[in-house]
């Protein structure tokens, strides 16, 4: 009878560590472009926390601490065989993707994640939010905006663009656009472009903002012939972005946690790249005084973060 009851009990003790939560979980490697970058920093310990709550092993690889990333990296996967890789940052996915041989990919905080090869079981979190968000909330907070510019490079961010393009005419505004091949153009593209619009448009394209110098030659620009710019980080507001509604970091990383579970479990939802959850919107009214514009005042209450004039000591 002892003997019945004790098999009973392991049946049971079987059953409950069986049950998800308690089985061993697959292994994921994190593969981080630079870890000293505090937007990948942020995102990969946001995706860690949720990782550990769910009991899930991973292995971590920064390419920034490491001469010769790419071997490294090679000799990393064949070691550990993870069911999962998880990229961050474009460098990271570039070199993962070319040494995963059907392993299921996952990335984030990519620049115009549109050019990248992506193959079926890949799936990632886009760097910012759907076009047609950003228009609606710029439409909301500038109702009297009707064209909106932007510089592009036809190779990288053609079908972004055109997206913007239609999801912009839906709600009647005019998106004008310059094309660039190099940023060697961006000048005088900005004065063929600047003089027909209301409003510039930074968007995450590779060529537009290829350095420091296309950044501040964008602005000194826009500022000379008075004409504001939006952006898609809150990394241009102190380069003088009227405003910024960026994809919230930390939300990031959680969320592609929660996609590397479901991808585990095969249960993804459908669509290959998911638009971020969560957004930080902020508004630099020292810009918004000095070029006069029109504000709808609703709208603060939507606003996060509102920055003023630099005090001068």
């Amino acid at each position: 009878m002892k003997m019945i009851n004790f098999c009973k009990l392991l049946v049971l003790l079987a059953a409950f560590f069986a049950t998800p939560g308690f089985a061993e979980s697959s292994k994921v490697l994190i593969v981080n472009s630079d870890n000293t970058v505090y937007r990948y920093e942020t995102i990969a310990t946001e995706f860690k926390k949720v990782l550990q709550q769910n009991a899930y092993q991973w292995t971590e690889f920064n390419l920034d601490r490491h001469a010769n990333a790419e071997e490294e990296l090679k000799r990393l996967i064949q070691q550990e065989n993870p069911e999962l890789i998880y990229s961050i940052g474009t460098k990271a996915y570039s070199l993962a993707r070319i040494h995963a041989h059907n392993k299921k990919m996952l990335f984030s905080a990519v620049i115009n994640w549109r050019r990248l090869d992506i193959d079926a079981g890949t799936y990632g979190v886009a760097n910012e939010l759907s076009s047609a968000q950003e228009i609606s909330l710029l439409r909301y907070f500038f109702p009297t905006i009707k064209k909106i510019g932007l510089l592009y490079n036809d190779k990288f961010s053609r079908e972004y663009v055109e997206t913007i393009k239609k999801d912009a005419l839906a709600l009647g505004i005019n998106i004008v656009t310059q094309s660039v091949n190099d940023a060697q153009e961006i000048g005088e593209a900005l004065d063929q472009l600047l003089p027909k619009i209301d409003m510039f448009w930074i968007i995450s394209d590779p060529i537009v903002l290829s350095g420091k110098d296309s950044v501040r030659q964008i602005f000194q620009a826009a500022e000379q012939q008075k004409k504001p710019v939006y952006a898609y980080s809150d990394v241009f507001i102190e380069h003088g972005a009227v405003l910024a509604i960026s994809a919230d970091i930390a939300t990031i990383g959680r969320q592609s946690a929660n996609l590397a579970m479901m991808m585990d479990k095969d249960k993804v939802p459908g669509g290959t790249v998911q638009v971020p959850a969560g957004s930080t919107i902020t508004l630099n009214k020292c810009v918004l005084d000095a070029l006069q514009l029109k504000f709808n005042q609703d709208a603060l209450d939507s606003v996060n973060k509102i920055v003023g004039c630099a005090k001068n000591d």
